[in-house]
């Protein structure tokens, strides 16, 4: 797979191990324990600046100064301290300011910059944000940061007085990029953020409706059910039921496809410290940005935007769905056949949505390769199961089967 024949000796290892070695849960649960070789903020600073992490006073002193530098009325000891915590063992992710702000630091070209965007925070530049367009045009241009906010505020400007954004704009991320990718001047680039204002937004429409496709088949109601009524009482009645409606689907949801049950809310120290979180640091990788109701309500809503974890879960829980990422063959096949198919389908998805593809030193997404690999892909949802019922004991969830298949 090409994906594969590009990553780096520490993934392919680590991707081996999780799709190669057949090993059993509870070696699996230990490596992701031990964290061997999971990739640290450290660890991305490292390879686009050409220091080796076995370095890290020179890395940290390296990058502090590039990103003071670059950063207009940046303060030095809130650089310093920054990049400090960046360097910890538990630093696994940062803010995507910070990332991009990194990208012009260390003067990296646009696919080098979202490359690292994606490592350091799940997801690249957004083409069809309208903040980021701009950052995007800096990058392909050799610009500096501080010509990049120059041209935001400029850019800000003549937003202001144009239409709002549409979230219901049919425009996806390739129709931008073209246009964006041809212009060659500041003022061509600020004409098009104030002509195309309705069509832009900080929302990643492509997954936002493969996500709604993929609720839709599993039950979830996405119609407006009160629209068919006529009389008031029927349509008051009809609008009341539909919210009994979607409350459950989106329990039955969140307990089946999302594996609510298995993510303890909070796990508690003590009596006398009633908020202390006790995570262990796999259950904190796994668990974090884990959806609520709320949350799936909010991102149905487009209130929040949809999450590469909560596309991931929901791609499996579907096999695609009937989407262009769904599985077409209807032959028996090789349980390497399989996984190779929904890895490369599930990729391809993720790539579309600007999302960053399953990466083998991130926790979660080795749990998902390990998981990935069965007979069929109907015993995925199986495999999670017992996968995060081991992970979070507390919680006393049971998988709904423990068939032998699965493996």
């Amino acid at each position: 797979m090409k994906q594969v024949r590009n990553m780096t000796q520490l993934s392919q290892e680590m991707f081996a191990k999780a799709t190669h070695d057949h090993m059993e849960l509870r070696d699996a649960i230990s490596l992701l324990r031990s964290e061997a070789n999971i990739r640290r903020v450290r660890d991305t600073l490292a390879y686009f600046s050409h220091i080796p992490a076995d370095r890290p006073d020179e890395l940290q002193a390296y990058i502090t100064a590039k990103l003071a530098a670059c950063v207009p009325g940046a303060k030095p000891d809130s650089v310093r301290r920054k990049v400090q915590l960046w360097m910890k063992d538990d630093a696994l992710t940062i803010s995507k300011q910070s990332a991009i702000q990194l990208a012009f630091a260390l003067e990296l070209d646009l696919n080098d910059a979202n490359a690292m965007l994606k490592r350091l925070c799940e997801e690249g530049l957004h083409w069809r944000d309208p903040e980021e367009v701009v950052f995007i045009f800096a990058l392909l241009h050799g610009m500096s940061y501080a010509d990049a906010l120059a041209l935001r505020k400029a850019a800000d400007a003549e937003i202001a007085s144009g239409s709002a954004a549409d979230p219901e704009s049919a425009v996806y991320t390739e129709q931008v990029k073209s246009r964006v990718s041809n212009i060659t001047s500041d003022g061509e680039l600020i004409d098009f953020l104030r002509e195309s204002r309705k069509d832009l937004g900080e929302m990643h429409n492509t997954a936002y409706h493969l996500f709604m496709d993929f609720l839709d088949l599993l039950g979830m109601p996405v119609m407006d059910y009160a629209s068919v009524f006529k009389k008031d009482t029927e349509k008051e009645y009809a609008e009341k039921a539909l919210v009994d409606i979607k409350k459950f689907a989106s329990r039955e949801i969140m307990d089946t496809y999302l594996y609510r049950r298995f993510i303890p809310v909070a796990q508690r120290k003590s009596k006398t410290e009633p908020d202390k979180l006790v995570f262990s640091a796999l259950q904190r990788n796994v668990r974090q940005n884990w959806p609520d109701e709320v949350t799936l309500s909010k991102m149905i809503h487009r209130e929040t935007d949809v999450t590469r974890k909560v596309l991931i879960l929901l791609f499996l829980a579907t096999d695609g769905g009937d989407s262009a990422y769904a599985d077409e063959y209807l032959d028996e096949r090789e349980p390497e056949e399989v996984f190779s198919d929904v890895y490369e389908r599930l990729n391809m998805m993720l790539t579309d949505c600007g999302f960053a593809e399953l990466d083998p030193r991130v926790q979660f997404d080795w749990m998902i390769l390990y998981c990935m690999c069965v007979n069929d892909s109907i015993y995925i949802d199986g495999k999670i199961q017992r996968f995060l019922a081991e992970i979070f004991p507390s919680t006393g969830a049971v998988p709904d089967a423990a068939d032998s298949d699965m493996d």
